[in-house]
């Protein structure tokens, strides 16, 4: 029924073309039962006159003409239906904050978007239950009509074998939901293998482990599984089948004899078990696709509904209020943030955070791991939002709706910095432009990095440390006013990180851009303006370094 109502919302159509193709296939199946059974007999229908078979061949096309005009109709609607899902989930997406993209889980994405796929089947099968249906429906009518005696206990048998499909379906569908489940794991353990192959290939036991313990074994209860499903299937199958032939030998050789029935009163029997066989096989072999639609489905409306729960904006970024103005300060307000387990114990807290970032400012950020040093990072780009208190820019309060628009104002480099494989921001990468060519010189990246006319993009394909360098070029080319680094010189050289320190910083600093980095390199702590120390989610130091207490405030931030 949850597809019926979705190409109902989709098409305010789609109940007629199903009305019209049920109603045109009743009309041609009935006239097809009667001539087969009337030419069985041996007889002709009296308003036919000799041109039966014309009328058969036109019924056929009819029937034909009336399938290719729904099924087309239904691919098209399918194709609008499979672009809606999608596009709702990255939409939905887009929105969402970091905090429930870090929640749902890249596997999750991808298995939600893999459920959609299994929505392109639709035409053919829903083609197949309204035929199958209306033959199913047509055939009983006419036994009824002919046989009521024959017409009940076909009814009852059809009855029985459905009731038991759908008990048997119920069973099946349990061990479905666990191969979905299944499938989210894999897509862990696949991104695991992919993007950390370099580790995979430094230990040989965590290679075996990996694929023995992890993706071999997920595999072998995946098939299992699937195996047990598509055999109670097949049992489905089969039962039906025989059971329609133990139908079939009862009306040929049994019941002509215990009732002395003719062949006249036997054929419509026959005729119309032979007619269903077909249409009833086909139903039993729609429901595994029904099964997993529906869990699909239920899949995708759980992760929307996930989604939904954390966006704060919904259709355009251009619906949430602006912060205007040039960047003056960012201030925070007995900022807090807690981190909580699935029952929502707290586990972690960062805060209460009170401080303020003037423009133009050099901060440096330090502390130990798990001091709360990139939580606090999350929070001031806008990625998380407080669980109390309230951050400012320029004097006004960031609503929840506003966090996009403040994001704006910041560049940030974080510690696993990601290169897009496209140039999203559609900058100026080509060989014309002077001050990218001054920006690749700047960062030392002249031998590394070849710029041409023929693509606005430039190739990823470098070390880590000149990744670094890259996204600071584009950071530079966002022009934003602030800039956040998160331990951005850590796979620099020697030389290079020197050079970080003493020359690139004052020079952006010299731009107007504020910095706010995160760095453990105690030797440049001199070159900033303030010092941040974070222990146990709590700042416990925040000093302003100047040429006289430079040494000093290193000390109490290396203490």
């Amino acid at each position: 029924m949850h597809i019926l109502q979705l190409l109902r919302k989709q098409s305010k159509y789609f109940l007629l073309f199903v009305g019209t193709l049920g109603s045109v296939n009743s009309i041609v199946y009935l006239g097809l039962l009667a001539f087969i059974n009337n030419a069985v007999n041996g007889s002709s229908l009296s308003f036919a006159k000799g041109y039966d078979g014309w009328i058969f061949a036109g019924l056929v096309l009819l029937s034909l003409v009336c399938t290719k005009v729904f099924q087309t109709y239904m691919v098209k609607l399918t194709q609008e239906l499979l672009l809606h899902y999608e596009l709702s989930i990255l939409q939905q997406l887009r929105f969402a904050t970091w905090e429930a993209f870090e929640k749902l889980g890249a596997q999750r994405i991808y298995t939600a978007i893999g459920d959609v796929r299994i929505l392109a089947y639709i035409p053919e099968v829903l083609v197949a239950v309204v035929n199958s249906a209306v033959i199913i429906v047509c055939a009983l009518a006419y036994l009824f009509w002919v046989s009521p005696l024959g017409g009940l206990a076909v009814l009852a048998l059809t009855g029985a074998l459905l009731t038991f499909y759908m008990w048997r379906n119920k069973r099946i569908e349990k061990d479905l939901n666990i191969v979905r489940d299944l499938q989210n794991d894999y897509h862990q353990y696949l991104r695991d293998l992919i993007y950390g192959f370099k580790e995979v290939k430094m230990s040989t036991e965590r290679n075996d482990r990996i694929y023995h313990d992890y993706l071999k074994e997920n595999r072998l209860k995946g098939k299992e599984l699937g195996t047990r499903s598509a055999v109670k299937y097949l049992d489905n199958e089969l039962t039906g089948t025989y059971s329609w032939y133990i139908a079939l030998g009862v009306g040929i050789f049994l019941l002509p004899n215990l009732l002395h029935l003719s062949l006249a009163q036997t054929v419509p029997f026959i005729v119309v078990i032979l007619y269903l066989m077909g249409p009833l096989a086909s139903l039993v072999k729609i429901i595994p696709y029904y099964t997993n639609v529906k869990i699909a489905l239920e899949r995708i409306d759980g992760i929307r509904a996930d989604i939904e729960a954390e966006v704060t904006v919904t259709d355009s970024f251009g619906d949430a209020p602006a912060i205007k103005g040039e960047f003056a300060e960012i201030r925070f307000r007995e900022v807090t943030f807690e981190y909580k387990d699935e029952k929502q114990n707290k586990v972690f807290r960062v805060g209460p955070v009170s401080l303020t970032f003037n423009r133009g400012e050099v901060v440096f950020i330090t502390g130990g791991n798990g001091s709360g040093k990139s939580t606090f990072i999350n929070l001031l780009t806008g990625l998380y939002q407080p669980t109390s208190g309230t951050i400012s820019l320029n004097g006004q309060v960031i609503p929840l709706a506003a966090y996009p628009h403040y994001s704006n104002h910041i560049s940030a480099i974080f510690t696993h910095a990601y290169l897009f494989n496209e140039n999203y921001d559609q900058f100026d990468l080509s060989a014309d432009n002077k001050e990218l060519s001054k920006l690749i010189e700047m960062m030392e990246l002249t031998a590394a990095i070849r710029i041409g006319n023929d693509r606005n993009f430039i190739d990823n394909n470098l070390s880590k440390g000149q990744q670094k360098r890259l996204a600071m070029i584009y950071a530079i080319m966002e022009n934003r006013d602030i800039l956040v680094l998160d331990e951005w010189a850590a796979e620099q050289d020697p030389h290079f990180r020197a050079y970080f320190y003493k020359r690139l910083i004052p020079e952006l600093k010299r731009r107007g851009k504020t910095i706010i980095a995160v760095t453990h390199d105690d030797h440049y702590f001199d070159c900033a303006d303030r010092m941040l120390k974070f222990d146990y989610g709590k700042i416990v130091a925040d000093t302003v370094i100047t040429p006289e207490n430079a040494h000093f405030s290193i000390d109490v931030c290396n203490n």
